[in-house]
């Protein structure tokens, strides 16, 4: 085979493929890693204060004075340990100037068997207008 058209020492290139990804679809990708592993490395701690702060208090209350719009979380104790987390969501119904009535939504969140969402419990509960503040009174009725 004859080589005088080829410099000693030399081959002819050889093309070679290279498949590379759009730098857009690869910062892209690189963002939604950052992102992804940033919210994990705040989320988790965040989540496990939580958790350790409503194992140790009763609870966290908003709006404890006010019946009407009181929300609150707790952590359910079993004997077998915690078992979730309790919400209640109070909303104002109508009323008029001497009564105003609340309905409450009690949501659970369980883990004991299996994590599982229940939110099928729910009471009213009516309170008597006393110097502009809610004072609970069990005289009147009320309506879900």
């Amino acid at each position: 085979m004859n080589n005088d058209h080829w410099p000693t020492g030399s081959s002819p290139a050889v093309p070679t493929l290279t498949i590379s990804a759009p730098s857009h679809f690869k910062t892209w990708v690189e963002r939604t890693a950052i992102a992804i592993v940033s919210a994990v490395a705040i989320l988790v701690p965040l989540t496990i204060g939580l958790l350790l702060y409503l194992a140790i208090t009763d609870g966290i209350v908003i709006n404890a004075d006010d019946p009407l719009h009181e929300k609150r979380m707790w952590l359910i104790h079993e004997r077998t340990g915690a078992t979730g987390i309790g919400l209640t969501l109070s909303t104002p119904r109508t009323g008029n100037a001497t009564t105003q009535c609340a309905m409450t939504s009690v949501i659970f969140l369980q883990w004991d068997k299996r994590l599982r969402i229940e939110s099928d419990a729910s009471y009213c509960r009516c309170y008597e207008i006393q110097n502009g503040l809610p004072a609970e009174s069990s005289a009147i009725s009320c309506q879900p």
